[in-house]
């Protein structure tokens, strides 16, 4: 039975090859995990279908470049991660929107502004930090660690289905997160 970044790999050799059905398989199966994992930054169901959306476009056109270095998860998540900064930095450059709520006159049109705190320069470079420290920190965790959190923290699978994934004891697989999340909080510390 092949893991899901087996499965993975081949789906993107496919992809890169110009299979769209290959293509379309690797959304419909990120797409929730992209979701869960954006919504815990954005409030705005919209935006993180943008996000969402902008992600896959940017990954299809990048497809050929992807060279299994990490596995596709981590690779999509820092589309969408990078993505999700570009659409916050172009509203920030619009400045105020205007909505209209009606047909009628101006009096039917009111400021929509973007929100205040994810919209300073100190936010920003706060959040590109912390994805940055907790990128670095999740590339020292062994390979099992890693693979393991992301799984459960990234696209979001039981224990049960992490165990079959990567062909172990459910219970190696809550001691490979609970040992990855006490070394990510420890370096996280540090900083």
């Amino acid at each position: 039975m092949k893991s899901r970044t087996e499965e993975d790999r081949e789906l993107v050799q496919l992809a890169q090859t110009g299979d769209s059905h290959a293509f379309g398989m690797l959304m419909r199966r990120y797409t929730p995990s992209l979701s869960r994992f954006l919504r815990r930054f954005m409030r705005d169901s919209d935006d993180v279908e943008d996000v969402i959306q902008e992600t896959f476009i940017r990954a299809y056109m990048a497809i050929n470049r992807f060279r299994s270095d990490s596995t596709f998860a981590t690779w999509i998540v820092r589309i969408g991660i990078n993505a999700a900064k570009d659409g916050l930095a172009l509203r920030q450059r619009q400045g105020p929107q205007l909505a209209s709520l009606g047909d009628e006159d101006d009096d039917s049109k009111t400021l929509v502004e973007a929100r205040a705190d994810l919209d300073t320069p100190e936010s920003r470079l706060e959040t590109k930090e912390a994805m940055a420290l907790l990128e670095a920190a999740l590339a020292t965790l062994p390979e099992e660690q890693r693979m393991s959190f992301e799984l459960r923290e990234i696209e979001g699978l039981t224990y049960e289905e992490i165990a079959w994934q990567m062909h172990c004891p459910v219970g190696t697989v809550r001691s490979r997160i609970h040992r990855a999340r006490d070394s990510l909080t420890s370096a996280l510390r540090l900083h």
